[in-house]
């Protein structure tokens, strides 16, 4: 497997979702039972992902009352070069409800304009549907066997995982911005 600079990792994770459209949700309920789904994304200036789900699904219901989720965002395997070792960016995320009338509710729905077009025409319509934030937080990086890596907390820089433990502060890449 060919080894992987410092740029290419950085390259990827500042580029990693712009050519996704959907994440994957991982939730639990209350009661501990998970749930896993997915749904279209967008994400903000600030590194936050948003999406529009309705609130009669699992996933509406477990994030609403836990406030969190686990979010995947997968390279497609037709385009992998193994099938093990697919490219992906995962997070552990905090999770806000908007609710109908919501001032942020527009600024969220011209992203979704701006990257879906017309396929989200539909959303006013959709009187059961809300806005979910998910605010992402201790995220790994994984582009190859032994390239897995911690994604420092700006996003900004990687850690690179050595036996599931990231290694010091020193052996970090960094962004250069």
């Amino acid at each position: 497997m060919k080894k992987i600079s410092k740029e290419e990792s950085l390259k990827e994770l500042k580029n990693f979702t712009k050519n996704i459209q959907t994440v994957m949700l991982s939730t639990v309920s209350k009661e501990g039972e998970p749930f896993a789904s997915y749904s279209p994304f967008v994400e903000d200036e600030e590194g936050n992902f948003y999406v529009f789900i309705s609130t009669a699904v699992p996933h509406s219901h477990n994030m609403y009352s836990t406030k969190k989720a686990h979010i995947l965002f997968i390279e497609d395997e037709s385009k992998a070069s193994h099938i093990y070792a697919r490219k992906r960016m995962y997070f552990k995320a905090n999770v806000e409800k908007f609710e109908e009338n919501d001032s942020k509710n527009e600024k969220i729905h011209q992203l979704f304009k701006d990257k879906f077009k017309e396929a989200v025409s539909f959303f006013p319509a959709m009187k059961d549907f809300r806005f979910y934030k998910l605010m992402p937080k201790e995220g790994n990086l994984v582009l190859g066997f032994g390239a897995a890596y911690k994604i420092s907390e700006d996003r900004k820089s990687l850690y690179l995982n050595d036996k599931g433990h990231s290694k010091s502060h020193e052996e970090g890449i960094k962004d250069k911005e």
